[in-house]
């Protein structure tokens, strides 16, 4: 649905117009940001702030909360449990101030959104909370493919209430949109201890139908509990966290 609003071309000199760039939502190393919003935990990265994967809605939520200045959104951003989408997010609200004092020290900066906001479950409800904040906030959205820029140009209306976050108490992977010459599984040190898997196992992973071998590989780049799973072939698999069951 996000194609209806094509904008650009997405590059270096879309970026160039802007003097602060929040990534929310996007894993690429290819993206350069001030600060990355994001699930994955990058050793790479120094200054990042981890959200728990698949409650984008709820993030979104937040940014509505402390960014909208639509006087008509009142009684909606008001019913919002502020407490408990910080507590199931795992964004604080001190960073929340955080992002809102960086806003406010910019002349022109960005939020650029990946695609597992427009990609989820309650996608319809998160762009229709970002069509609001577009009339206050410079708001982009970057393309599965990262070649081009989307921009919502009019309201989203039919604001839905917050549903129940999800929990992630399983084995979590994002499934990395690049083809690659080999299926591999890329993991932390913190993950092979979760899941009991090491350097150089050949690996059974299932998850929405799809069963598929991979060579699992020890990446020191990484941290936290999510691996990161490469393909050789090109699945449509919509949004990429995924619960996944690991067999060796």
């Amino acid at each position: 649905m996000i194609i209806d609003y094509v904008d650009s071309k997405f590059g270096i000199k879309y970026l160039n117009d802007f003097d602060f760039v929040v990534a929310l939502g996007i894993s690429s190393e290819n993206i350069y940001s001030d600060i990355c919003i994001n699930p994955l935990l990058d050793a790479t990265t120094k200054r990042y702030m981890r959200y728990e994967a698949g409650t984008e809605e709820g993030v979104s939520a937040l940014f509505l909360h402390d960014f909208c200045q639509s006087l008509e959104l009142k009684n909606y951003i008001d019913a919002l449990d502020y407490g408990y989408l910080t507590s199931e997010t795992n964004i604080s609200e001190e960073e929340m101030q955080e992002l809102k004092d960086c806003f406010d020290l910019h002349k022109k900066p960005l939020l650029l959104i990946g695609s597992n906001f427009y990609m989820h479950t309650k996608s319809r409800n998160i762009l229709s909370m970002f069509s609001y904040l577009a009339e206050s906030l410079n708001i982009a959205f970057l393309s599965m493919n990262e070649n081009e820029i989307f921009t919502i140009k009019n309201r989203i209306s039919n604001l839905e209430a917050i549903s129940e976050l999800p929990e992630n108490n399983g084995c979590m992977v994002y499934v990395d949109s690049k083809l690659y010459k080999r299926s591999v599984l890329r993991f932390s040190s913190e993950f092979a201890k979760a899941w009991r898997i090491k350097n150089g196992d050949v690996i059974d992973i299932a998850f929405d139908g799809f069963n598929i071998k991979t060579d699992a590989i020890l990446d020191t780049k990484l941290c936290g509990v999510i691996g990161i799973l490469g393909l050789d072939m090109d699945i449509d698999c919509g949004y990429r966290y995924k619960q996944v069951v690991i067999n060796k």
